[in-house]
């Protein structure tokens, strides 16, 4: 009789917790959102460093802040050619980077394109590109544009790759055009955006 007391005291405990994290379950996704969002307020610097990838957002928003006049260049890392890339068949990543930058009305001559044995597949290589470029061009302050979503593991990489310089690194957040960061369990591509950038920030505590 005890026993079956006891148990019947930890489920209703146990369905109490449960009614209460449904009931908050709005609240904590969005806390589980919020948390991946790491940027800084928009502010000078000496160079706009684009991360590759989202072409849909990325590209404009750095030259945006180039045309503020936010910083007098932009950098992007060369992106590892795949097999499409090499046959011919499709442009690299980062060329497309660049043209849309262009068409954004950021000239070339301000462009700097970084190389990077193979060409970079990561963040962590794109701040390995960026710490070996910076020996022979460098700068006091980087602004690294890149997903909102994207910016706490990306400041993570960058702080560590970069430590023991003197160079301020802010960070810019750059909204995804298809799902809102409060509200990304509500879109398939907010909900994989998530859950991927949990998967690879615990990656990199791990591997890093």
């Amino acid at each position: 009789m005890q026993i079956r007391r006891r148990w019947l005291v930890a489920l209703a405990a146990l369905l109490a917790v449960a009614g209460l994290l449904w009931l908050a379950r709005v609240r904590i996704l969005a806390a589980a959102g919020a948390f991946l969002v790491d940027s800084d307020p928009e502010q000078r610097v000496d160079l706009i460093f684009l991360l590759n990838g989202d072409l849909d957002t990325r590209p404009a928003a750095a030259a945006a802040l180039w045309r503020q006049g936010l910083g007098p260049r932009i950098a992007i890392a060369r992106s590892e050619s795949s097999r499409a890339v090499q046959m011919g068949l499709v442009p690299n990543v980062t060329d497309l980077a660049l043209e849309m930058l262009q068409r954004e009305g950021v000239p070339r001559v301000v462009i700097d394109e970084i190389p990077f044995p193979g060409g970079v597949t990561s963040t962590r290589d794109e701040a390995l590109a960026l710490r070996a470029w910076l020996r022979q061009h460098p700068v006091r302050s980087l602004l690294i544009v890149t997903n909102a979503i994207h910016t706490r593991r990306a400041r993570w990489i960058f702080a560590r790759e970069l430590r023991g310089s003197d160079i301020r690194i802010a960070f810019f957040a750059v909204p995804d055009r298809r799902y809102s960061v409060e509200r990304w369990w509500d879109n398939e591509h907010g909900f994989l955006g998530v859950y991927n950038e949990y998967l690879k920030l615990v990656y990199y505590r791990l591997r890093y």
